[in-house]
């Protein structure tokens, strides 16, 4: 259930125009559209330093439309912390996952404990039954 969770964050796919540089706006637009969804998670918390690099990278590349060096830089910069905001988040889940498992792992192991504990006082019991019925 939640090793689906961890899969269901797509990789960011950019597109570029017909020269094969990317695209300032569609960049742009996709940056914009991966941090929305980023922000809208519940665990968004955790990359909450990167998303708001994120955000201020964007909003540094819509401010400097005209000197296109700092716009593809600010581009650059919001990709990158969108990348670390995505690996924080997985890496949230993943600790989820791990937690999750070790608590299971204890207590089956208390469990495990908790029976071994009845089979060896029901083994003395037959024992000690063996050896009053025996004259």
């Amino acid at each position: 259930m939640v090793i689906a969770a961890l899969a269901a964050l797509p990789t960011l796919a950019f597109v570029a125009d017909s020269s094969g540089q990317p695209d300032d706006r569609t960049d742009a637009a996709t940056l914009r559209a991966a941090l929305e969804r980023l922000e809208s998670l519940e665990d968004a918390v955790y990359a909450e330093g990167a998303l708001t690099r994120a955000r201020n990278a964007l909003l540094a590349a819509d401010r400097s439309a005209q000197d296109s060096l700092v716009a593809e830089r600010s581009l650059r910069v919001a990709r990158a912390a969108i990348v670390l905001a995505e690996r924080k988040i997985d890496l949230r889940r993943t600790q989820v996952v791990i937690i999750e498992t070790q608590r299971r792992l204890t207590a089956t192991r208390a469990r495990a404990e908790a029976q071994r504990r009845a089979l060896e006082a029901l083994m003395k019991e037959r024992a000690s039954l063996a050896r009053e019925s025996t004259p």
